[in-house]
């Protein structure tokens, strides 16, 4: 293990939390059409309105470009924009540090990372709270305590808590959808007073709202990638300056093995803010009680096992919470990790990522939502892997794929190229050719028609990266209006042969299939 910088002083105890103990959690209720549903009790807010005022928020495709254009400027106001409509809801800086905040950005492997964080914490009985991004079937899914979803009612009535105080205050500046899920994330987990906070950045890490805590217990960096170039740059080192500013002076930081040039940004901006920044060790390092199979599959997540294990132990340090069997110690390296922790690691469940589904049908769907270079490639290996294992080596195979934003079809799709596929089908990343504004899904970042050509870019790519591509057909490129069209056509293939299908490009595209064959969390 690599010291960066100093060790970081642990501070015993917990700030506002005086005992260590869990709460019951709000059970589901289901809501009508109207904003308020009367029943006997009392009148319940809809689930299905909070909704449709949340996509109400989305920046349609116009917006983004232009915001785009002005991303410097708006990225400065940001933060102070968040400052406010939290002064609003009356969360002081204390309440949001009182969270215990584990914060995690990174390019790819945060997402897992932080879940294997949530799992470990969980099973020790702490009452933890997980904000993540994006949702794959409900909106409600980016908001868990205790390792599930928030109710609909408890988002809902939430919600318009949150709304109408924003509302009446800021009616001519609301916040845009992730900053609005962000402030409601905040809100749910100081009203029911979580022990620990896992906050997945959204985008960057500097200037993104997450950004506006001022004490987390411990950060993290996950591998860093080539992903949201237009905002965060082309290069890793800028991509690293960001992802970076999430370090808060005192707080230690550990960061996933990167790259020469955006290593020494990590450093530089350790320094800077006097941040204790340490390298995370190889999984090999650590001495495990039994050999373990991390409940989120492909060899790549150990990376993302051992940020967590790692960031699981400073946070322990830091707050003074006993782990058994593993000793609190700002010793950085790999370390005994008993039974327990095992068991958590194992446990751990992160739909969409590396994951097997298996319909009514002659038909196996590997789903991961990698969407960058490095991701695409572990993707590629571990579908290999699993075509072995489920002994699928001779049945059709079918690559149903989709890329968004600025990113491009051609160095993505290479990588699957190993993996014998027979066909591709593109679509856009819409559920259903109509949008319905009042669903979870519903998706108004990206115009039909930019989504359309992407999805033609896509079949292109595929067809030109194949070592013959004058000898590919029609028939092996479809095209489709949205998700639903793409699945149906795909399912109707398997009345006459066992077909399977790996779903990737996009985590939107991902939680769409998984929505269709009724697997959603």
């Amino acid at each position: 293990m690599r010291i960066i910088s100093s060790i970081f002083a642990p501070t015993r105890g917990f700030h506002s939390r005086s005992t260590w103990i869990l709460l019951p959690t709000t059970s589901s209720t289901a809501c009508g059409a109207n904003q308020l549903r009367m029943s006997s009790e009392k009148a319940v807010p809809c689930y299905e309105e909070s909704v449709r005022l949340l996509n109400g928020l989305q920046s349609n495709a116009a917006t983004i470009k232009k915001l785009r254009v002005q991303r410097e400027n708006l990225q400065a106001i940001n933060l102070p924009q968040c400052r406010k409509y939290l002064e609003s809801l009356n969360i002081s800086a204390e309440d949001l540090n009182a969270l215990n905040i584990i914060h995690v950005s990174g390019t790819k492997g945060k997402g897992s990372a932080c879940a294997f964080v949530e799992s470990i914490l969980r099973s020790q009985g702490l009452r933890t709270g997980f904000y993540s991004s994006p949702h794959l079937v409900h909106v409600r899914e980016r908001i868990q305590v205790d390792g599930q979803p928030v109710s609909e009612q408890m988002f809902a009535e939430e919600f318009f808590h949150v709304y109408d105080i924003i509302k009446r205050e800021h009616s001519d500046n609301m916040p845009a959808y992730f900053k609005f899920l962000t402030l409601l994330a905040f809100r749910i987990f100081v009203k029911l007073n979580v022990q620990v906070m896992i906050l997945e950045v959204g985008i960057g890490g500097e200037y993104d709202c997450t950004n506006v805590v001022e004490k987390p217990k411990v950060c993290g960096v996950t591998t860093l990638d080539y992903d949201h170039m237009s905002i965060l740059g082309n290069k890793l080192s800028e991509i690293a300056w960001h992802k970076a500013g999430i370090f808060k002076e005192s707080v230690p930081a550990f960061y996933s093995p990167t790259t020469t040039e955006a290593e020494e940004v990590l450093i530089a901006r350790a320094i800077s803010k006097h941040v204790p920044l340490f390298q995370t060790p190889p999984v090999s390092a650590y001495q495990f009680a039994r050999d373990i199979s991390p409940g989120i599959r492909g060899a790549h997540q150990f990376s993302n096992v051992s940020m967590a294990l790692q960031l699981v132990r400073a946070w322990a340090e830091k707050c003074g919470f006993p782990l058994p069997g593993v000793p609190l110690s700002t010793d950085t390296s790999g370390f005994n990790v008993p039974l327990w922790m095992c068991d958590a690691i194992e446990s751990c469940r992160w739909p969409g990522r590396s994951q097997i589904v298996s319909t009514d049908r002659n038909v196996t769907y590997l789903l991961d939502g990698a969407h960058t270079p490095k991701s695409m490639e572990a993707c590629s290996e571990w579908a290999a892997e699993e075509i072995v294992n489920l002994k699928k080596e001779n049945v059709k195979k079918i690559l149903l794929f989709q890329c968004t934003a600025d990113r491009c079809p051609s160095t993505l799709i290479k990588y699957l190229k190993p993996l014998g596929i027979s066909q591709i089908v593109s679509c856009p990343t819409q559920l259903h050719s109509s949008i319905d504004k009042s669903a979870d899904s519903a998706n108004l970042n990206a115009s039909r028609d930019e989504q359309a050509e992407k999805a033609n870019q896509c079949v292109q790519a595929w067809k030109e990266s194949l070592d013959q591509p004058e000898s590919v057909t029609e028939d092996q490129m479809k095209v489709f209006d949205c998700i639903s069209s793409a699945y149906k056509f795909i399912e109707s293939q398997a009345a006459s042969q066992e077909i399977l299908v790996l779903v990737t490009g996009s985590l939107h595209l991902v939680g769409g299939v998984l929505n269709l064959a009724g697997k959603g969390k």
